[in-house]
């Protein structure tokens, strides 16, 4: 059974681990990355997002149970996974919690080739996988200014979004940074 839409429950940054299984090569992304970058909680988040290679997915796939993975294809509609590779053109994947109650993880599905990352809105944009992550205080965060390139592409922004933005502004005003 699959869970409704809304109902997710943010999970603890050190429990993201335990949900991937033996899968390592992740990244934490969206708001949640901002925040663990700017060392406070800015505003509350509804989800976990976390990052993946497109040419490291299947590897993550296969240490979770099939059962409590859904593909967003196309996006706003869920589709079981069963097990096949994942189209080229789905770059979000839902994850339920072990009991299938509620959505514990969104894997977000970075497009890479020989060594470089493509922007998926506008393929003229890429850079090299060692520049995709930063690591603070001990986990591995999506580049920042990769964040910001896919918040902000939008014409009209989400508030949590422009939050999100201001929050990066004043922390690199106020110098507050600290990376590992």
């Amino acid at each position: 059974m699959t869970p409704p839409t809304d109902r997710w429950l943010s999970l603890p940054l050190n429990e993201i681990q335990n949900s991937l299984g033996e899968f390592t090569g992740w990244v934490l992304c969206g708001g949640r990355s901002l925040d663990w970058l700017l060392g406070t909680e800015t505003r509350s988040h509804g989800d976990t997002d976390v990052g993946v290679f497109r040419s490291e997915l299947a590897d993550c796939l296969r240490f979770l149970d099939q059962r409590r993975v859904y593909l967003c294809d196309p996006p706003g509609q869920l589709i079981a996974w069963e097990g096949e590779p994942v189209p080229e053109h789905v770059h979000d994947i839902w994850l339920t919690s072990p009991d299938l109650n509620h959505w514990e993880l969104q894997l977000m599905v970075y497009d890479d080739s020989d060594g470089s990352v493509s922007y998926r809105r506008d393929p003229r944009i890429h850079w090299p996988r060692e520049a995709h992550a930063i690591t603070v205080r001990k986990i591995r965060i999506l580049n920042p200014l990769i964040t910001l390139l896919f918040k902000l592409h939008r014409r009209e922004l989400q508030e949590k979004d422009c939050l999100d933005v201001v929050n990066l502004i004043t922390g690199f005003d106020n110098q507050c940074l600290q990376s590992d």
